[in-house]
């Protein structure tokens, strides 16, 4: 293989100037938004991307690969790597891997426990995969990542019309991410759950302290907590929780249902709570996800009016 170099940037500025004219060929809409300037710019500015969470492949003088990772603002430590331009060399792969290999070894080192990768292809990825997610995942596993879920990302319009409600249910706020009621309705849902990353979590960690953990992560993509409701059923036990987020491109973060009220149709009730909470707030697009074997989901997310808008593929190493 001929010779690169990899370049780390030290200021927003050298970042931004490094993935400018990035291409991310998956050909899906949040793959094409995160190499847009104007996203970019934004995620700078907002801390979601940093100069150390990005790398780079110079080769005479000419980019042949890019890697950046996301986060939230507050968060010593990015969420996921989820930025990939394979560049136009004919090495690529081999380039991608030495800069995934580098990314996730920086990250460890800077005391990131877990590195994941996310790549979002189209919905029919299976059937016609682009050639961009062939190099990817080729990239990824010489690099020592392993597929751990595949997803579906789903998105809702105010076409499909705003979802009716059962009637019975009732929907109560919440005081914020360490309410006492919303951290143990978290905690209730994690028995029996489809989400292989609740699963892979829970084999070494406390369910109560992953609860506390997550709700407070999760103010970071689906807060504030104006729209978060614990909801009950007609007799006063509790059904579950939904969160979500208002703006005009809004997502949905968490449906969950505890494991005695499952198999009633709930998650389509929570879910289209949030929806019509999230229409009311002005949202002009909806975005929400679940895992291809948490069947149950994907089908509360269609009753609603959602339609996948893509996949996601979930590595981790």
């Amino acid at each position: 293989m001929q010779e690169f170099s990899i370049i780390r940037p030290t200021t927003p500025e050298q970042a931004l100037a490094l993935l400018r004219g990035a291409r991310s060929e998956l050909g899906t809409p949040i793959s094409d938004l995160v190499v847009t300037d104007d996203h970019l710019t934004k995620a700078f500015a907002n801390r979601n991307r940093r100069p150390e969470w990005v790398w780079t492949a110079a080769r005479d003088d000419r980019t042949a690969g890019r890697v950046a990772a996301w986060g939230a603002p507050a968060n010593e430590h990015p969420w996921i790597v989820e930025f990939f331009d394979l560049g136009a060399e004919p090495d690529r792969v081999e380039i991608m891997t030495v800069l995934i290999r580098q990314a996730a070894t920086d990250l460890r080192a800077a005391g990131l426990e877990q590195v994941e990768l996310n790549l979002f292809p189209p919905a029919g990825w299976r059937d016609d995969p682009p050639p961009a997610l062939d190099d990817l995942l080729a990239a990824a596993k010489a690099a020592g990542f392993e597929i751990l879920v595949t997803r579906r990302r789903f998105r809702w319009t105010p076409a499909a019309g705003v979802p009716s409600i059962r009637e019975g249910l009732r929907f109560e706020p919440v005081a914020g991410p360490d309410d006492p009621v919303l951290a143990d309705a978290y905690r209730r849902t994690f028995e029996g759950s489809l989400d292989a990353h609740t699963q892979r979590s829970l084999r070494t960690r406390d369910a109560a302290e992953l609860a506390a953990e997550e709700l407070a992560d999760m103010m970071n993509y689906a807060g504030p907590v104006d729209g978060w409701r614990v909801a009950y059923d007609a007799g006063g036990a509790l059904v579950g929780l939904v969160t979500g987020g208002p703006g005009a491109k809004a997502f949905t973060g968490y449906v969950g249902v505890v494991p005695e009220q499952r198999g009633h149709g709930y998650a389509r009730e929570l879910l289209a709570w949030m929806v019509r909470w999230q229409a009311e707030q002005g949202a002009e697009k909806i975005v929400g996800e679940t895992d291809d074997a948490n069947v149950p989901m994907g089908k509360a997310f269609e009753a609603v009016g959602f339609v996948q808008e893509s996949a996601r593929v979930d590595l981790v190493g």
